[in-house]
């Protein structure tokens, strides 16, 4: 099942290695609803658990987790899926993640109010134009959330460069997964 759209803008070898790490965690957690969000743009690690601003401008990073406040025009697609039998099925989203609000109403824009068992993706587009781009997910589940955030390099071949919340080497074995599943078969053949 392929989850993110790909548009003219974008670096294929940069969607196929974010596709191969979402599978990976989706085949290894098992969640219920899974929502997939695509960024305009490259996006820093900075958005990884931030939930907002107050009338001071004072940025804040919640205990509890809160969807990122990425502005609703920067959204370019929000999809959602949920597990029905063993398949996951495309469904109109119950509730939207990225409204128009002021930053401090994010505050209260709590992760557990929309899924008890859910994977967030926000992915950036314009890769063929950029060197640099992201991929950060929420795991939501038991009233737990278990946030990583990737950045992938052009230069290296879409290769991992930078990562929060999980290993590297984790994250570059999942995406040399496929090459080596191919090696290893040339050679007993």
């Amino acid at each position: 099942m392929k989850l993110l759209k790909e548009k003219n803008n974008d670096n294929p070898n940069f969607i196929l290695n974010c596709e191969k790490i979402i599978q990976n965690r989706i085949n290894i957690w098992n969640p219920t609803d899974i929502f997939v969000n695509r960024i305009d743009n490259w996006f820093d690690e900075k958005w990884l658990e931030f939930s907002g601003t107050t009338m001071s401008g004072l940025s804040i990073w919640k205990g509890e987790t809160t969807i990122p406040p990425f502005h609703p025009n920067r959204v370019e697609f929000s999809d959602f899926y949920q597990k029905i039998a063993e398949h996951y099925v495309q469904k109109e989203n119950p509730k939207i993640l990225h409204i128009y609000q002021k930053s401090k109403d994010n505050l209260k824009r709590y992760i557990s109010g929309f899924t008890n068992n859910g994977l967030f993706i926000w992915y950036s587009g314009n890769s063929k134009v950029n060197d640099v781009e992201t991929l950060m997910c929420y795991l939501f589940r038991e009233s737990e959330c278990h946030p990583f955030f990737i950045t992938l390099n052009g230069k290296k071949e879409w290769n991992v460069s930078q990562a929060k919340g999980i290993l590297i080497k984790e994250i570059q074995s999942i995406i040399e997964s496929e090459l080596n599943e191919k090696h290893s078969w040339q050679q007993r053949v």
